[in-house]
């Protein structure tokens, strides 16, 4: 284990990624600010249990909250949701980062494939991301953008279009989704990577 007095705030905590972040943070004594929305989720109650980690409840819609949230912190890891008005919460989050000090700021991005065509759409769940990624780069936040890729376990909880499988007659399933079939795609599993 490694010895730290280091904080780091997760935003988010309950979510995969965030959840994953605040156990290894957790782990290796880190000092876990995590911020979720509610104490109700599985997830929540892990997180409540866990030596060096302290819960802030509340919605990132809230600036008094997102103004607390870095004092004293020296890192972050953010993933921004779509609960609210993701990029002007992802706006607030890099200023109060920059603000209180933080010394590197971890932001969960994703693509804009609209800037690389014309008439290439924008996946509505990435182009907040892409657009907070380049606010962070212009105040200067010393950061690293994480391309998560594809969460394994997208395919077993979520009724979005993008992870509906098909299962097919012999017992194999069926995926389709808007990209190139040669194109190879980071896959992961988010919870425990």
């Amino acid at each position: 284990m490694l010895s730290s007095n280091k904080t780091i705030v997760v935003v988010n905590s309950c979510g995969r990624q965030a959840a994953s972040v605040a156990r290894v943070a957790s782990a290796v004594g880190y000092q876990v600010r995590a911020q979720l929305r509610s104490k109700d989720s599985l997830v929540a109650q892990e997180l409540d249990g866990m030596e060096n980690v302290t819960l802030v409840v509340g919605s990132l819609e809230d600036n008094s909250l997102i103004s607390r949230l870095f004092i004293g912190a020296e890192l972050a890891f953010i993933n921004t949701t779509f609960w609210g008005d993701e990029v002007a919460i992802g706006r607030t989050l890099a200023d109060a980062a920059r603000k209180a000090g933080i010394q590197h700021y971890i932001y969960s991005s994703m693509p804009d494939h609209s800037i690389y065509g014309k008439g290439w759409p924008a996946p509505p769940l990435w182009s907040a991301k892409f657009t907070i990624e380049n606010y962070i780069r212009q105040i200067g936040l010393p950061a690293t953008f994480v391309y998560a890729g594809i969460y394994n376990n997208n395919f077993t909880s979520l009724p979005y279009p993008l992870f509906c499988m098909e299962l097919m007659k012999d017992g194999s399933f069926e995926w389709r989704a808007p990209f190139h079939p040669n194109v190879p795609l980071p896959w992961l599993d988010a919870e425990h990577d």
